[in-house]
């Protein structure tokens, strides 16, 4: 008897998806840009630290297309040099 393979079924990531993402990429990107042109201004607890985390978390949860990574590294790069130009100049020494 001959039996016909039969295709795999599509691998599940558990991811959740990309459409989901763009939500919480918006948010991420408005409080991240009010953060950094407030000076840090912000509630405490919501540093810098906390928005590089919130930015891998959606990276991690989400099944994220081209476009939206890039805006994840964009918006972890701002924080970043944000986060250097905080840095008061004795401290940098």
């Amino acid at each position: 008897m001959i039996t016909l393979d039969k295709e795999a079924p599509p691998k599940t990531t558990g991811l959740l998806p990309a459409a989901l993402a763009d939500t919480q990429l918006d948010h991420v990107e408005r409080m991240v840009q009010y953060f950094t042109r407030n000076e840090g201004a912000a509630v405490s607890g919501f540093d810098y630290a906390y928005w590089r985390k919130r930015l891998r978390a959606v990276a991690e949860t989400y099944d994220l297309v081209a476009t939206q990574r890039r805006r994840i590294v964009g918006l972890l790069d701002h924080l970043e040099r944000e986060a250097l130009l905080s840095v008061a100049p004795t401290e940098r020494a």
